[in-house]
């Protein structure tokens, strides 16, 4: 995966990031919907997630953000009209960013996903929601962590999922460590940097080996899963849509390349990824 800096938002392309998050928010039609906060606490964490109103919703559909970020990189989908009439979407914060015990750091795509599956499965218990369908979206970092959600299983709660994955590593052998990441690993450099920006730079000392596990555990998996890559995306390169079908092709997997489109397809390209969940939906 090739980053400046830091994982995902290098210093000279966060202006560049925050440019295209603000610009692309008008492409959602907004919905009537209200939209709330929601923390539950568990055994050993907690885990805090927006959600639209969920009652008498067709299918669930669930957003895991990248490294750094935060729910609220969703909120375009979550207010839209469109989306909200198909689905119950919830959106959560990943442990160690937003709201979610973002002062420590949790570099584990395992315990992430894990954490997040079991609070959004007491979420429904609680409110008595039932879903025989869902769509799980991951964009870069989130990518592996949705991949992993949707390999979760809860003997009381029964979901087919799909899982899309956004400008996501998955080919553990296109993951390396560069010179600004260990330079960011120093305390004094640590000292400076907002923790969300410590915790995405120790995330991508374990991601390689998380990836590696990630294989070996894939087993024969039978939930579809759909890549979507920007072409020119030059934070994760475009050639991991193609793991998959190399190691694994007894999998359900499709791959749609978006051309002239970047890392930032989830707001860059809002229109088409949008159109993407609600076709998976209707099917």
């Amino acid at each position: 995966m090739k980053r400046t800096f830091r994982n995902e938002i290098p210093v000279y392309l966060l202006p560049l990031f925050l440019f295209f998050f603000l610009f692309c928010f008008h492409d959602s039609i907004e919905g009537g919907e209200e939209v709330k906060s929601h923390t539950l606490l568990l055994e050993k964490s907690e885990i805090h997630f927006l959600a639209n109103d969920c009652k008498n919703k067709k299918n669930l559909l669930v957003f895991i953000h990248g490294s750094p970020g935060s729910s609220s990189d969703f909120l375009s989908y979550l207010n839209d009209k469109d989306l909200q009439n198909q689905f119950c979407i919830l959106v959560p914060d990943r442990l160690g960013f937003g709201q979610s015990m973002n002062e420590v750091s949790v570099p584990d795509i395992f315990i992430q996903a894990r954490a997040i599956h079991s609070a959004l499965i007491r979420f429904l218990k609680k409110e008595s929601l039932t879903f025989a369908k869902g769509i799980v979206v991951g964009h870069s970092y989130g990518g592996p962590v949705s991949f992993v959600f949707a390999m979760e299983k809860d003997p009381s709660i029964s979901i087919v999922w799909k899982c899309l994955l956004l400008s996501s590593p998955i080919d553990p052998s296109l993951e390396e460590l560069y010179w600004y990441n260990r330079l960011a690993n120093f305390g004094f450099v640590q000292w400076i940097l907002p923790n969300s920006w410590v915790h995405s730079n120790e995330e991508m000392y374990t991601l390689k080996s998380d990836l590696e596990r990630l294989t070996t555990q894939l087993g024969n998996q039978t939930f579809e899963i759909i890549s979507i890559h920007g072409e020119n995306d030059s934070l994760v390169s475009p050639k991991n849509v193609y793991y998959f079908t190399k190691w694994k092709p007894t999998l359900n997997h499709r791959i749609q390349i978006l051309e002239d489109e970047n890392h930032f397809i989830p707001w860059t390209s809002f229109q088409e990824i949008k159109k993407i969940i609600l076709s998976e939906g209707n099917q």
